[in-house]
Order: structure tokens, then C-alpha cells, then sequence
């Protein structure tokens, strides 16, 4: 992997990225009166919560010491967003669906190159877990922008249903 000040830099990359993740979903599940929408946010929320976790372990193990300051910037948009002021520019329920998409994406392939870069297998395996976690609310994600398209022909077509024989 990268030498170990390399390394610090880019877990507490992750973790500042994590805590962007977690103030997002919470600000969002503020906002929503929708009870189930407000659960679904929660508990992408929380799950930001566990990844950061993980993150400090890894720092703890790998890197050793006090984490210390994290940087301005995280791993996605989401950080982006919060530094320049503009969350309170995103109206729509579809405009912050997409920011999270691409912050989820965003994820997933950091956490898939990480994956790459370590020979640790337990390090390998815990960043191959955040990145299928990652992709896992990246799909969740999409599947709620297409519902809200009214693009969810899931359960049936015209009527019909074709999961059913």
C-alpha cells in the first residue's frame, strides 16, 4: 500500500467523507415528514456511522496514534456541498437522490481501489465489505429515484406481473 503518512491521509480522507455521509442523511431525515422515507434515511445515516468506526480501527491498527484533524474535503460531493453553503439550493427530492447517488458511488469506488491496493487480507476484506455496503445504498438510491420517476415496473407491466408464472 502507500507509506504509512499516506495512508493517514487517506483513512482520514474515508472517515471525513463517513462524517459527511452521516450529516447528510441527517439533515435529510430532518427535513422529510415521509415516516417511511425518514427510516430509510436513518438507517443510511447509522450505517455512516458504522463505516466511520471501521475507519478509526483501521487507523488505530494500521496507522497508530490519535487520528488529529481531519481534512475539508471528504471522499464525494457531499463535502463539496457543505463547504460551499449550497444544501439549502437543492429543492427536490430528486436533486439531493442524486447527490447521494453519486456520493455513494463515489464510495464504493474508493473503497473498491483501496480493496486493490492492500495485500493485508483483513484490511483487504474490510474494504471490500464498505465497498459492497456502499454499493448496496448506491442501488437503494437508484431504485428510489426511478420510483420517484415513476419508472418502477417492478412488480408488473401493463397490468401484468411477469416475476409470477
Amino acid at each position: 500500500m502507500q507509506d504509512k503518512s499516506e495512508l493517514a491521509q487517506l483513512l482520514k480522507t474515508a472517515i471525513k467523507g463517513e462524517e459527511d455521509g452521516y450529516k447528510f442523511y441527517n439533515l435529510l431525515a430532518e427535513k422529510t415528514e415521509n415516516v417511511d422515507a425518514k427510516r430509510k434515511l436513518e438507517n443510511l445515516r447509522d450505517d455512516e456511522v458504522g463505516h466511520k468506526n471501521t475507519l478509526l480501527e483501521i487507523y488505530k491498527n494500521l496507522v497508530g496514534g490519535e487520528v488529529g484533524e481531519l481534512p475539508d474535503k471528504g471522499l464525494t460531493a457531499l463535502a463539496e456541498v457543505f463547504r460551499k453553503g449550497h444544501l439549502d439550493e437543492l429543492k427536490s427530492e430528486r436533486e439531493f437522490i442524486n447527490l447521494a447517488i453519486e456520493a455513494e458511488l463515489a464510495a464504493t469506488n474508493f473503497y473498491q481501489e483501496q480493496s486493490k491496493k492492500t495485500e493485508d487480507p483483513k484490511f483487504k476484506a474490510v474494504f471490500e465489505r464498505l465497498a459492497d455496503e456502499e454499493h448496496r445504498h448506491y442501488e437503494l438510491l437508484m431504485a428510489e429515484r426511478e420510483a420517484l420517476s415513476g419508472n418502477y415496473f417492478w412488480f408488473g407491466y401493463d397490468g401484468e406481473a411477469p416475476l409470477e408464472d
